[in-house]
């Protein structure tokens, strides 16, 4: 593939939990993708790997699988998206079937999308959060943030580095200041003690 000219492969891991990629019907494996990215690497091809929060089935803890399994395949550059679920689709069916469907809203007035579906335990702020987190956790790595600067610095691309830089964090400000918002119209139950 590289001799024929091809560089980036766009690759939609959407999951690194194995019940998830059951869930949605993948026909993959987190096995098969942590050899294909391996592949690759060693092809020296480059890898731009989306992935999905919030799809059937998903929890806290299949969220925190993901990230560690995005950061352990060390792609190029990520993608995260959110769950969305159109009418007309098993998704859809699945999840309006199940009250699982908060609103019809599937963006903010900028047009960044915005979580519509909460499983029980795991509210739409928590998957929006986790989304920032899930950005955080891959470049802010020394490894990551290295290869982006690096890269920027032997194509001469400072400037658009910076100007890049500027934007994603100003979204993430954008979004963290919605969530919490959201969070102080709707905060979490108190918790308490077994012996209380």
């Amino acid at each position: 593939m590289r001799e024929a000219g091809c560089r980036l492969l766009i690759v939609g891991f959407e999951s690194g939990d194995p019940q998830i990629l059951k869930n949605i019907k993948k026909g993959a494996t987190v096995e098969r993708a942590r050899q294909f990215a391996k592949d690759c690497h060693e092809l020296g091809l480059t890898i731009h790997a989306d992935f999905i929060l919030g799809l059937p089935g998903e929890t806290r803890q299949s969220i925190r699988n993901t990230i560690n399994f995005a950061k352990s395949l060390d792609c190029e550059t990520i993608q995260v998206s959110i769950a969305h679920a159109y009418p007309g689709t098993e998704f859809y069916e699945y999840a309006a079937k199940n009250g699982f469907i908060t609103n019809e809203t599937m963006q903010d007035s900028g047009g960044h999308q915005m979580a519509h579906i909460e499983y029980p335990g795991l509210p739409t702020d928590y998957v929006m959060e986790m989304v920032h987190r899930f950005y955080d956790e891959y470049y802010f790595r020394p490894k990551a943030a290295f290869r982006v600067v690096w890269k920027a610095i032997l194509n001469r691309d400072i400037p658009r580095l910076y100007v890049e830089a500027k934007s994603f964090l100003k979204l993430r400000a954008q979004r963290n200041r919605m969530v919490k918002e959201k969070r102080s119209h709707h905060p979490d139950p108190p918790v308490v003690s077994a012996g209380a």
